[in-house]
Parts: structure tokens; sequence; C-alpha cells
């Protein structure tokens, strides 16, 4: 067993999963070029009417139904609604929400116009839609209000009411937004003055245009944007824009909900938890809908019923899904290694609470990731130490082998015998940071706390990259030094490529973003600290023996 060749190997390893990394963190950070097609630009800037997709049937779940043309309406004067949070604007035709910003969350730093979640452009159309269908009422609903400006002020909360009647049906639907909160309660009611019962179901869908695609395949490693749906037998179901263009989902279930997913950001709408829901999506050009309907009622003479769901515009933050839906929080997708993630995660805001900035709160969890691994680590660094003090006598061996390559390899196995040395307790380290490495780099990634969180001194958001490569070239040269004090590979040409290596990680670094970079700088100073703290107690003790041996 070539023990430099193992060890060889995890570096290659770390720097294969570093440029994997790499690529997906372009990716992600690459301004996108949204792809116009003849139907979106064919698209109103100010949408008349979402067409509802067809709730497919029950007992035809594969079934593909066309999307009804919408007739063309007068041009409505939109309805804004403002919070300390959220800035909506709806269209009266449909009372669809056609615009959300996110009041608290700049596009860049430099930049302080609010991220549009929802929009209605032909190049990036999103939006969030309800109505009820039924025989006796034909699209568009035009709803009214009392006024066209609604602002929450110093309200705990906001209720905007739309009105909207056709033939002997009334609708009133009601959106209620609560002060420093991105969820927002949607209620329907219908009154039926007909002389006939009327018989429907309410839907809620959200609606949008994908984003650009990147040519590369590098750049084809990106965070997922596209649907989610939670059902009884599923809670969290990706359901991407291909998924819909090729097959329309059906599926039943009580409580559940809908989302569509994208970086650091979500919508949802969440149907009542005790409530048998039909889950559906539809393509339709170059638009894609995910959506929910409830189950049919009816509505009697002179009756009316009503009906809510909740609708979530906002940031993905855990503690707020959470409270919103059961395992809405999931869509925060931190990858296979997600309970390495959710642990980092964790201890990363409980220490936030108490020093208030996230760099230090990076800084002071790799010291309690290195304190926890201490042991495991301090014995590699013995064996290191144990294996240094055998180089002699193995340079001998090979002396006297020459290039008897299986017999070299047998007598280096009974010296470790011999000594008590784990040849394999020196690669400990590197196997331990490599899921830590890619638990903290999702963290990073997802984790729209650390948005544009900043650090100190030149460091102002963590989530992007150091703008003067100084932590990259730090963390190089620390690497280069961790290098001095492990034992020199044997074979020349793998000598050559471990000293490439910090090199190698300096130039794929110089982009990971400043939060990970941190880390890993951190990480190699304390493990240079504690591997010539622990090598040095063990030579001191060595030496120690062997004047008591004499």
């Amino acid at each position: 067993m070539d023990i430099q060749k193992i060890r060889y190997g995890l570096y290659i390893a770390i720097a294969v999963v570093a440029l994997l990394l790499w690529g997906k963190w372009n990716a992600a950070n690459t301004p996108e070029t949204p792809k116009v097609t003849v139907q979106q630009q064919k698209t109103s800037a100010i949408t008349q009417q979402t067409v509802p997709a067809s709730i497919p049937n029950a007992h035809h779940s594969t079934t593909h139904t066309a999307v009804p043309t919408t007739p063309k309406t007068k041009k409505q004067r939109l309805i804004h609604v403002k919070t300390d949070v959220l800035s909506l604007t709806i269209n009266p035709v449909g009372g669809t929400i056609v615009k959300a910003d996110l009041l608290k969350y700049p596009q860049t730093l430099h930049n302080k116009t609010p991220i549009a979640l929802l929009n209605h452009t032909s190049s990036d159309y999103y939006v969030a839609s309800m109505g009820f269908e039924a025989d006796s009422l034909k699209a568009p609903l035009v709803f009214t209000s009392q006024q066209q400006q609604y602002e929450i002020g110093n309200q705990r909360q906001l209720v905007v009411t739309l009105k909207a009647k056709q033939h002997s049906l009334t609708i009133v639907r009601r959106y209620t937004l609560l002060a420093n909160s991105y969820q927002i309660q949607v209620s329907q009611e219908i009154t039926n003055q007909s002389d006939q019962a009327v018989k429907g179901r309410l839907y809620a869908q959200l609606t949008r245009t994908p984003p650009g695609k990147h040519s590369s395949l590098l750049h084809s490693y990106t965070t997922y944007t596209g649907a989610a749906v939670s059902t009884q037998n599923d809670h969290y179901q990706k359901v991407s824009f291909s998924d819909m263009s090729s097959s329309q989902i059906n599926l039943h279930s009580q409580g559940g909900w809908v989302a569509m997913l994208q970086h650091y950001f979500i919508s949802a709408w969440v149907p009542p938890t005790k409530q048998q829901n039909q889950f559906y999506s539809q393509a339709s050009g170059n638009q894609y809908t995910i959506a929910m309907a409830y189950p049919k009622v009816t509505i009697a003479t002179g009756k009316s019923i009503n009906q809510s769901a909740s609708l979530y515009i906002g940031p993905a933050i855990a503690k707020n899904l959470e409270h919103v839906a059961p395992y809405l929080d999931k869509t925060i997708d931190y990858g296979w290694l997600w309970f390495i993630s959710v642990w980092i995660f964790a201890l990363m805001s409980w220490i936030f609470q108490y020093v208030g900035n996230w760099g230090w709160a990076i800084v002071l969890t790799t010291l309690v990731i290195k304190l926890v691994f201490y042991p495991l680590s301090s014995k590699s660094y013995r064996s290191m130490a144990k294996m240094r003090e055998l180089g002699p006598r193995i340079k001998q061996l090979k002396e006297r082998l020459g290039d008897d390559r299986q017999a070299l390899s047998k007598a280096t196995m009974e010296l470790y015998r011999k000594e008590k040395v784990n040849p394999l307790g020196g690669c400990l380290p590197m196997v331990i940071q490599i899921p830590v490495f890619i638990g903290l780099y999702w963290v990073l990634m997802e984790s729209v706390e650390l948005r544009q969180a900043p650090f100190l001194l030149w460091i102002h958001d963590l989530s992007q990259q150091d703008p003067y490569y100084i932590l990259p070239i730090l963390m190089g040269a620390s690497m280069f030094l961790q290098q001095r004090l492990n034992p020199a590979p044997a074979d020349p040409m793998q000598a050559k490529v471990m000293m490439f290596l910090p090199v190698f990680f300096t130039v794929i670094f110089l982009s990971f973003p400043a939060g990970l970079v941190l880390y890993w700088l951190v990480n190699n100073l304390v493990s240079i600290l504690q591997q010539w703290w622990v090598m040095r107690r063990y030579m001191q003790v060595s030496r120690q023996k062997k004047r008591t041996a004499r």
C-alpha cells in the first residue's frame, strides 16, 4: 500500500470538489440573459389577465388540456400595496399579483433598487393568481377597489378588498398583510344571487418564464430554479421546467403546498392543512405553471362560501418558512450533505446572535469544528510525526531494496507495524475536511442571511468573492506552509504536484465567496497551530524516551 499515493489522491479529490463547486458558484453568480420568445414578446408589459391553467381531470392525470384563449379587456389602473417589507402591484383584471418588490433586499451593494421577485415584463414574467372555476363564470373577472394606493404605515395589519360581479355572482377577495411579514392571507367570498345552484372550485397558481440557460458545461452547475410540490407521500418534490414540458403532474393530498423556487427567494401557495387538495402543473409556450385546486363546492341560491389560502412571497429563511407550512423549509436545498449544512448553519446562527457579524460567526464556527475534531486531528498529527521520524529508516530501505517496489512496500508496512504507526492516520484531517467544506459551501450558497453580509475592512459581502483577492492569497500561503509540515512524498513527481496544489487552489478560490475562503484560511491556520503543537510535544517526548533508554 503506497500511503503517499493515498494522500496524493485525497488532495486531488479535494481539488476536483473545489473545481466542481467553483463552476457551480460561477454559474449561480453569472448574470443570466433571459430568452425572449415570440410568445413573450406578444405579452403586454401589464398583463391583461393571467390565463388559468386547465385543472386536469382526476381520472386522466396525463391528459394535456389546451389553455383557453383570453379575450382582450380594457386596460385597468393597477393597485399598489405597500408594507414595510413588501411592495405589491395587483392587476384588477383577475386580481393577479403582477409585481412584488422585496424592500429589504437590494439588488446589489451598489444598486439599492429592491429585488423584484414577481414581475410582469415580457422577458421576466412571474405572477401569482387566484380564481374560481365555474361554468357560470367567464374570464376575465374585473375587480374594483376603493383606492389605487394602500400603505400599512404604523398599522400592524393592512386589508385590501377587491370586488367583482359577473352575472348573478359576487366575488369579494381580501388580501391581508401584516407588518414585517412576507406571508399574505388571501380569502375569497362568493355569493350566488341567481336562481340556480353554482358548482365550482377555487384554484391558485404561480406562473413564470424560466431564466436563461448557460451555454458551457462548467456553468451548468447552478442553484435550482423551478417548481416544487409537497404532499402527504412526498414532503418535498422538485418539478423542473423540463418535467412540466414533458408531462403534466396531477397529485392529490391533504394539506401540502406548491411553490416556485429560485436562488435565495421563494413564492408559495399554501391551502388549509385539513383539506383534500389537487396539485397540478402545465406548460404553455415559454410559461410554466404550478397550481393547486380545492375540492368542488356547490353554492346554493342566495348562499355564500368563503375559502382562503396563504401566499408567501419573500426570502427563503427557514424559521419563516417553518411557520408558513410544514416542510416548506425543505426548499432551502443544501444538497446531499444537508444534515451537515443544517448543523453548520444552526451553529453559525447561534453564534451570530452574540457577535452580530456573519464573518466572525464563520471564524468561531471553524474554531468550534476544529475543537470538536481535535482528538482525531491529534492522533493524525502524531502519526505524521512518527512517519517523519521514520523517514531516515525508510530511506535506508529504499537504498537497500532498490527498484523492487513490492519488497519495499512490504518492508515499509512491516516497519509501520513494528513501530505502531498508522500510515493512514495523517489522511484523516483531509477526509473530514471534504464534507465540512461542501456543507459550508451550500450554507453560503443557499442562505439568504449571508447575502450581502459584511465582515470587516474590504469584505462587504461574504457571499461574493474577495474584490482584492487578499483572502485567497493568504489561504494559498497557509496551504503551502501546512504542506511544509507534512512528510514529503517519496515520488518526485508527486512532490512536484503537491507543491503545485496551493497555486491551483489559490486560482480556484479567487472567485469563491469570501466567506468560504475565510473558513478555509482559518481552518488552515488552526490546523498549522495544532500540528505544530502536537508534533513539537511528540518530539519532546520522543527525545526524552531516547535519553531515558540510554
